[in-house]
Order: structure tokens, then sequence, then C-alpha cells
């Protein structure tokens, strides 16, 4: 999976020269996939919409170079920073312009980086040393790069997921030859809880819970305290995300079977969706629930009942992956193939630069620009 003690806490950060920070737009994409509920939606998105995609067009690139050990990390976009990790060390750079403007040290062992979060101003990164299997969480303001603290923790951990001022993942923990969970706290990378079991299904968290898996039971678990709240009961609970408010799961056993929609605060069920057939993917605007199908079509269901909404097919590739704001869905069909533009409310298709197609999975959507992952670094595209 691509999520040393990152020791530069006392070295501090290089610093580029810059004017001050901005104050942080109102839409961001701190996560990987956009929030802690895995919705991939930036609600707070309006300059990108159904009436202007049609004027994006390639603006700058940030090159991001491989290194042993060390893939790029997930880029993330929030308080007018793009924030990437390659070639072990962290950077932000300008979320207009591409400008650096303030980077760390690279540090002198091999160290794999994933950026968990940007929680306000605050980056939370784990940094784990390549030969040694040392781990750490650093914290870091993501305006200026001050490095906040570097905390050692006892094993990597796995899916990294941010909520309620705790970052949160799978580790394996060989004492007793078990997966387990461990939490910590982004004010200061202190430890909250460890519990053994696993996280099932999608590393995310809904109104504070996420679901860990035991050996017999699935239970519902507050991050702040590690305490279950509620546990499912018999049957299968594999969560694919949750709704941007936070206020439900949606679960399924396979991709196969009918899809429910779950309480977040009390596990009761609150609707369960007839089958759409094969599916996989999952994103939601809160409106809809938006599926890949194996019969090469992008669905869109009614996110409250399941209702399907509208059907978009194609003659091969169908999105696997999206990300959603201002209206548009932007379907990610495989590597080398174009990025296609579709309403959301209709699912409509909308005309989008077909050089938008080096992408290596759904773009970021903020500052009203399309933010993505290439071969050789991100690509960022805007309105021309």
């Amino acid at each position: 999976m691509n999520r040393l003690q990152l020791v530069v806490a006392a070295i501090g950060v290089l610093a580029v020269p810059s004017p001050a920070a901005a104050a942080p737009p109102p839409d961001a994409w701190g996560q990987a996939a956009a929030h802690a509920t895995g919705d991939w939606f930036n609600p707070g998105e309006t300059r990108l919409t159904p009436a202007t995609v049609g004027r994006l067009r390639a603006s700058w690139t940030v090159p991001l170079a491989a290194a042993k050990c060390a893939d790029p990390a997930t880029p993330l976009v929030a308080a007018n920073r793009l924030v990437t990790a390659a070639s072990y060390r962290i950077s932000g750079h300008d979320a207009t312009t591409g400008k650096l403007t303030w980077q760390t040290p690279a540090t002198t062992r091999r160290t794999s980086i994933s950026l968990a979060a940007i929680v306000g101003t605050r980056l939370v990164a784990q940094s784990r040393d390549c030969r040694s299997g040392k781990t750490s969480l650093t914290a870091l303001d993501v305006t200026t790069g001050q490095v906040l603290y570097t905390r050692p923790i006892p094993e990597p951990m796995y899916g990294l997921v941010v909520d309620n001022g705790i970052v949160a993942g799978g580790v394996w923990d060989t004492a007793i030859s078990k997966y387990g969970v461990r939490a910590y706290r982004i004010a200061d990378g202190s430890r909250a809880w460890a519990r053994v079991g696993s996280i099932g299904g999608e590393t995310i968290a809904a109104a504070g819970r996420v679901l860990v898996a035991g050996d017999d039971s699935t239970s519902a678990v507050d991050l702040a305290t590690g305490k279950t709240l509620w546990s499912p009961g018999a049957g299968c609970w594999t969560p694919i995300g949750a709704s941007p408010d936070g206020g439900a799961f949606y679960m399924r056993c396979d991709p196969d079977g009918p899809i429910s929609r779950v309480d977040a605060a009390t596990g009761r069920v609150l609707a369960t969706f007839p089958s759409p057939g094969s599916t996989s993917g999952f994103a939601t605007d809160g409106e809809r629930v938006y599926l890949h199908t194996f019969a090469n079509q992008l669905i869109a269901i009614d996110a409250r009942t399941g209702r399907r909404v509208w059907t978009a097919g194609f003659a091969e590739e169908a999105p696997i992956e999206v990300s959603i704001g201002g209206g548009v869905v932007y379907g990610w069909r495989d590597s080398g193939r174009a990025v296609v533009g579709l309403s959301a409310r209709t699912g409509k298709t909308l005309p989008l630069d077909a050089r938008i197609s080096t992408l290596r999975g759904a773009p970021i959507v903020a500052n009203g620009r399309l933010y993505g992952r290439t071969a050789s670094g991100v690509a960022v595209y805007a309105i021309r």
C-alpha cells in the first residue's frame, strides 16, 4: 500500500521567499477522496460548472520524481496550497500559480511519506524509514511549512483517515500477530486509543465513527475514544462510502448485492436499495451516488432511495473513478484515455479538453481548477 522518522523539527524548513499566504479559500480537497467520508466531492467549488468546463486548458505542472521506496504521495489541496510528497520530502506550492512556497529538507535515508490530511491549516503526514520500518507522525503549518511536531509511533498505519481531531489507520501488530487499528490526536501526535480488528471495506469515517471488523462482528467505533457505539448485528457490513454530511454510511456485501444506507449515529438501516447490478467505485454529492457498472456504464442513483436517475453508456472503458464539484462529474476511464465531463444532474456529456488524458485517477476539483497525478508529476487545468 502506498500510504524513518521525518527528522525536520530541529532542522526546520527550507523556506522559499514568497508573499504572505492568502486566506484559505472556501473550497478544498483535504484528503485523498476529498473528505473522511470518501465522497470525492467538493461542495465549495463554484467556478467550474457545466457552463464553464469546456474552457479548461492545461495551465501549469509540478514535476515529481519517483525515488526508491518512495513513490509520490497522493497530493492534497487546501488553504491555497497544493501539497506534494516525493523524493523523501514534502513541498507546498501556491495552489493558484504552482510556485514553490516551502519545502522540507530531504531526509538522509530512504523514507516513504504519506499525506494523511489537511485540516484547517494543519497538514498531517506519516513517514516510514524503508529499511528500519521506524515510523513517525508529523504536523506542519500548511501555509508556511513550519513543523509543529514530529512524534515516533510504534508501527506504520495503512489506509489513513482523519476526522474529529483524530488520524487513524490499520496496522499489523507483530506482538500478537493480528491486525489492529491505531488512532492518534492530530493536535499533538499522542495516541488516543488502540484496539484489535481491521477497518473493513473503504477506510472512511462518518459522524466521527469508523467501522472496525473483529473476528466475529463489526462495530462502529468512536474515533475520539475508541469505544464501541453500536454494532450492526448479523450480516455483511462493508462500507463503500458515506454521505458528505456524515449522516449515513453506504454498505454492501459484494459487487452484485444491494446497497444499504445506514444511520451513522445509531446503525439503523434507513433504506436498502435494489441492486443496480455489478458495480464498483463510489462517489456522492449528497443528492446522487455515482457508480461504475460492469456493463460499461456510469450510473447515478438517488442518494436516499437508490432509484436510478440517469445512465451514461460508453462503447468501452466507462469511468471507473469519479470526482465531483460545481455540478460536474469528472470520470477517469483509465490511463491514456480522456477524462470525461458529465452533468451531475442529467448525465449529459459536457465538452472537456481531450488532452486531459494523462491523469492516473480522478482529478482533484478545487480553486476553480483540476489537479491530477500524471506519470511525471501533477498537471493543473484552469479556465481560459
